[in-house]
């Protein structure tokens, strides 16, 4: 009886590809475990600059502009704070979590079905050996020989469909998951875009109130320079005999 096996210069292209699947994929958790980690202390950085504002904003009791405007825009950045905070467990969660599970889950059961069909095939190729070295003279072992040669066929024949499949699952989730675990850290990229936006457009009135105020106060500034040269140049005039 033929049995099916899976034509050995393509295993060993899956085998080639996943061995780098695996590199790549292990690359990038711990890549993405980094940019967690920066992420966190800038948080934290960022923190500790908004406290100094507040504390600023604190001190400026004797000028309501001031005061205010320190203050709202504190309360902005702390929300912008939140935002990174979701969007770090959102790389958690989407790219280092999930691709995780990929590697250890999904490649380990290809792993485990590879060392299967290494065993097996081996096996059957000491089979074949060993019912080709038998002596057609004894009988009893020429029927020990072809008896172990059709088990070891049937088993072989077992693991490989087995191997097979785990190729064609392993092929689909990689794609599968790959760009699932992306997607997902993409769409929070978009909803922090938004709700940054979002904030800073409700911000946006009071930042151009405040640029219209200071863009005036350098204005009348100029001019009471101006006037004060010119309040300087009349007293000396009048000083001069």
């Amino acid at each position: 009886m033929c049995c099916f096996s899976p034509h050995r210069a393509t295993v060993e292209e899956v085998e080639g590809d996943v061995g780098e699947l695996e590199s790549k994929l292990d690359k990038l958790v711990k890549l993405c475990i980094g940019m967690i980690d920066a992420g966190k202390a800038y948080n934290t950085a960022n923190k500790q600059f908004v406290n100094g504002v507040r504390e600023l904003a604190a001190s400026s009791t004797k000028d309501e502009v001031i005061e205010s405007s320190l203050t709202k825009f504190a309360e902005s950045l702390q929300e912008m704070i939140n935002y990174h905070t979701i969007l770090f467990d959102q790389a958690q969660r989407s790219v280092k979590t999930q691709l995780l599970t990929f590697v250890k889950e999904d490649l380990r059961k290809f792993k485990e079905s590879k060392k299967q069909f290494d065993k097996v095939s081996e096996e059957k190729e000491a089979a074949l050996t060993k019912n080709a070295q038998a002596p057609r003279n004894k009988q009893h072992e020429v029927e020990e020989a072809t008896n172990i040669l059709t088990a070891t066929r049937k088993c072989f024949r077992h693991i490989v469909l087995d191997y097979v499949l785990q190729i064609n699952v392993l092929q689909s989730k990689r794609r599968s998951e790959i760009l699932k675990s992306m997607l997902s850290f993409m769409y929070a990229h978009l909803t922090f875009f938004h709700q940054g936006y979002d904030l800073f457009s409700e911000l946006q009135p009071l930042m151009k109130q405040l640029g219209g105020q200071l863009d005036q106060l350098v204005v009348d500034a100029a001019k009471e320079k101006r006037d004060m040269e010119q309040k300087h140049s009349t007293i000396q005039q009048k000083d001069q005999p």
